[in-house]
């Protein structure tokens, strides 16, 4: 077995890959030394998912970290750790792929990799040998749950990891209702009864809750649904304006909720497509008493407990961390994509504006560290926000889905809904069906 250095590629080939691959660093490097090439022994692990950290052995490194440029087939990793012999990357956002991983440095024209012939094992006369290019194999991080159906709703996870989520359209072969999804990936049909709104699941009394936002209407309502062998949701709080996000207050057991208002629409044809103007937004958020509250019949008779306790413009859906309550709007008339409030008992506190940088946020998810996840309308790039530094992680540009309207963890991995519904709650194009993905962040994650 030998080392070689690849001599095919010149310093001009080198700043041509540089310049075509969208992730690698800017750098070039016009004044070769004819130094040394960097020469890789190994990468441990030499598979893994994207994100995670690999440890590259080898010789003729730069000690200065930003010296290293390390590449993983046409993906530049990040190094972490940099000594002589020693670099510790980061992978880059690669999905399912083998690849061969690559080293430069600056003073040398070539890159440095290992390629050799070993014995093949599998011959018993021991005289044939086979390729051993060290590559590295990125485990599969994306996963489409189904990408056949039509209008999906609400998800969310139960202590059991069962997936639940909501159809709202009949097509394809699916059925309206409450659907699950269990550990093996089989889906079957729950309930027959649909809601338009985020699902959550109350571990307190082992239900999901619904918000059903009654598309153009002006009362909606919220539901619970029981695993009791019954076929349909039972409303429980009625006569709600347009309820979108539901979050529940674990510490005290009671419910917060988000209210898109009441609205008007106007949509006017401008040559081969719709524009939509909405206007009279008035939203906001309400809290609502549940601990020690008796539910009589099918939904609640008095309707007077919920109150006002934030101005928004056009909520879409809210979520506890931290004894804050996050807030995201879509189409806002004023104030952030993302914002937040602090938990003061039955009352919030002023709102404070976590991240602008975006518009028309729909959903919002935290780990166990508390960095918030979201994909922006027509994005295709779930982000990573961590609200102590500042900074912003990039998951898999372009092979996420288009919009993440609904979102749940299921595990350690992130469960995206894909609703394919205009701002009006019908459905964009029956010819193009939503998508349920899962996507794997890392090792840290939440499930409720």
């Amino acid at each position: 077995m030998k080392l070689l250095i690849n001599s095919a590629f010149s310093v001009l080939i080198l700043v041509g890959i540089i310049a075509c691959t969208e992730e690698s660093k800017s750098w070039t490097d016009p004044n070769p030394t004819g130094g040394p090439a960097p020469l890789i022994f190994s990468v441990v692990p030499d598979s893994g998912f994207a994100g995670s950290d690999v440890t590259i052995t080898g010789e003729n490194f730069s000690t200065t970290l930003d010296d290293n440029m390390v590449l993983f087939g046409a993906n530049q990793g990040v190094v972490k750790e940099a000594r002589s012999t020693e670099l510790i990357v980061q992978l880059p956002m690669v999905n399912d792929k083998t690849v061969l991983p690559k080293v430069s440095v600056p003073g040398s024209e070539f890159w440095g990799y290992w390629e050799g012939l070993v014995v093949d094992t599998s011959d018993t006369s021991g005289n044939s040998m086979i390729n051993d290019s060290l590559s590295f194999t990125f485990f599969q991080a994306l996963e489409a749950l189904t990408d056949t159906v039509y209008w999906p709703a609400g998800i969310t996870t139960a202590p059991d990891s069962t997936i639940y989520f909501i159809v709202n359209q009949a097509d394809g072969g699916w059925s309206k209702g409450l659907h699950s999804i269990s550990t093996t990936g089989e889906i079957s049909v729950v309930k027959t009864s649909t809601i338009l709104g985020n699902l959550i699941y109350d571990v307190n009394t082992d239900t999901i809750w619904g918000a059903n936002l009654r598309r153009n209407k002006e009362q909606g309502w919220i539901s619970a649904i029981p695993f009791d062998g019954s076929t349909s949701f039972k409303k429980k709080i009625k006569e709600v304006v347009t309820p979108s996000g539901i979050a529940f207050d674990w510490s005290s057991g009671n419910m917060f909720y988000s209210s898109m208002g009441y609205y008007e629409m106007e949509i006017e044809e401008i040559e081969d497509y719709l524009d939509t103007t909405i206007t009279d937004i008035s939203g906001g958020i309400y809290y609502e008493p549940i601990v020690g509250r008796s539910f009589v019949g099918t939904h609640e008779s008095d309707t007077t407990l919920s109150l006002k306790v934030m101005e928004y413009s056009r909520p879409t859906s809210c979520k506890i961390m931290g004894g804050y309550l996050y807030v995201t709007q879509a189409y806002q008339e004023e104030g952030a994509a993302i914002s937040r409030n602090q938990i003061l008992g039955e009352t919030l506190g002023e709102t404070e504006v976590v991240l602008d940088e975006f518009d028309n946020i729909y959903t919002l998810e935290f780990d166990v560290d508390g960095n918030l996840y979201f994909v922006p309308e027509g994005a295709n790039i779930l982000y990573r926000y961590n609200m102590d530094t500042g900074e912003l992680v990039e998951f898999f540009p372009g092979d996420i889905v288009p919009t993440a309207n609904f979102m749940t963890w299921d595990g350690i991995n992130l469960v995206l809904v894909y609703s394919n519904v205009a701002d009006d709650h019908t459905v964009t194009s029956v010819d193009e069906a939503g998508m349920i993905q899962r996507v794997y962040v890392g090792a840290t994650g939440y499930q409720q």
